[in-house]
């Protein structure tokens, strides 16, 4: 026990403070209060809608002079910053001399025409003229068949009322809110995975694993290394999340009402624990393949190709990930979600769109408990393994033969 607090207090020491960690986390922490305080810069940008219902730039628009009501009626659409222009042919001349942006031609008939010279790409202002015309044109309807505004409305709001009741899950809402804590996961996974190999290859390439192995026992340093790499990740990323949260919870009444929705409905308790079991025990496994592998190289050079398969797994649950979530009632998605070496991605955002039955819950996390213990202890056996066998490359399959041959010493 003293050689495993020892091995871990050492190695937890060594994944917090190492500064590509630390950069990476006060930058992703960075990102997270950007967003989380997104809607709230983007109000102290906002200027509102001062004169028109146009007021996107509306001090970068002209229209053709008009008479009578036409004239009223532009007036109360584009407001008193519009510049008036005496006919058409000025105020083209006006656009492709940059006086102007936007412009506007109306007709005794509400007929009209919107003149652009470049127009930009998420540009409305086409549309909220013709918006303000059609409710012009309501209002002139209404007068003609003596009916007011309030009539008017009573009649649109006349329809039948009723809800929709979601008794599982909402995918509509879910799906977003999951991928990103998806996205969470698969980072973790990547930089924690491949430090712990690194590690053990650098150990094994300087022979310092050599010198380690005489004093120490290999169980106790492979549980040493994964625990402190999934003890930091914790804490680490835990902070991350914290720092979200808070954001989330400063800027909370800045939010729509929708987005306020679409969290509270997503992060439930069921989906919550399915997340942290499957996230937390997917990522014990993936260190324990990270640390065998990092033990079958003896340089350091050949580290990249040794953990090839194990970055494949990964990906392709990542991949079969987003196609449940498509298809979360596929057999391809029940299936990826049961495997272990899939489930980690797979269960949490199926979880997500679909209410998973509760057998398939309790068969994937035996198997990945399962996994998880079978693949502690043969990253041992190889650690065990590797530290006696130094130079040519083998093959995998003759190392994972080779270490469950050994006896355990």
């Amino acid at each position: 026990m003293r050689d495993f607090l020892t091995v871990f207090r050492y190695e937890f020491k060594t994944q917090m403070f190492k500064r590509a960690a630390i950069i990476t986390m006060l930058v992703i922490m960075a990102i997270m209060v950007a967003v989380t305080s997104l809607p709230r810069i983007i109000a102290l940008f906002d200027k509102g809608d001062a004169d028109s219902p146009l007021d996107n730039g509306i001090s970068q628009a002209g229209y053709v002079q008009a008479e009578g009501q036409a004239q009223a009626l532009l007036d109360r659409i584009l407001g008193e910053r519009a510049r008036p222009y005496p006919d058409r042919d000025a105020l083209v001349q006006a656009l492709e001399d940059r006086e102007v942006e936007v412009g506007f031609l109306l007709g005794e008939d509400l007929s009209y025409e919107v003149l652009y010279q470049d127009r930009p790409m998420d540009d409305r202002r086409d549309s909220l003229f013709a918006d303000a015309l059609a409710q012009y044109r309501r209002e002139q309807l209404l007068m003609e068949h003596g009916l007011s505004q309030q009539d008017y409305a009573a009649i649109e709001n006349s329809g039948l009322t009723g809800h929709t009741t979601v008794l599982g899950q909402n995918s509509m809402n879910n799906y977003m809110i999951s991928l990103l804590m998806m996205i969470l996961v698969y980072f973790m996974v990547l930089m924690y995975g491949s430090s712990v190999s690194s590690i053990i290859a650098r150990e094994k390439d300087s022979r310092t694993m050599e010198i380690l192995i005489t004093s120490t026992r290999p169980t106790q340093l492979i549980i040493g290394k994964v625990a402190a790499a999934g003890l930091a990740a914790l804490v680490q990323f835990g902070a991350i999340v914290l720092v979200t949260v808070l954001g989330f919870q400063l800027n909370k009444s800045t939010y729509p009402p929708e987005l306020l929705m679409m969290v509270s409905g997503s992060l439930t308790p069921a989906y919550i624990l399915t997340y942290a079991f499957f996230s937390f025990f997917g990522f014990v496994l993936y260190l324990f393949l990270y640390a065998a592998l990092g033990s079958t190289v003896s340089k350091m050079e050949d580290l990249a190709s040794a953990t090839g398969l194990v970055q494949f797994l990964f990906i392709a649950a990542y991949i079969l990930s987003t196609l449940a979530a498509q298809m979360p009632g596929s057999a391809l998605a029940v299936t990826s979600s049961i495997l272990p070496f899939t489930s980690i991605m797979v269960m949490p955002l199926r979880s997500a769109m679909i209410t998973i039955p509760l057998w398939e819950l309790l068969l994937a996390g035996a198997l990945m408990l399962l996994f998880v213990a079978f693949f502690a202890f043969l990253s041992i056996r190889i650690y065990r393994w590797g530290s006696l066998n130094y130079g040519n490359k083998t093959k995998l399959r003759r190392i994972v033969q080779e270490a469950l041959r050994r006896e355990h010493r």
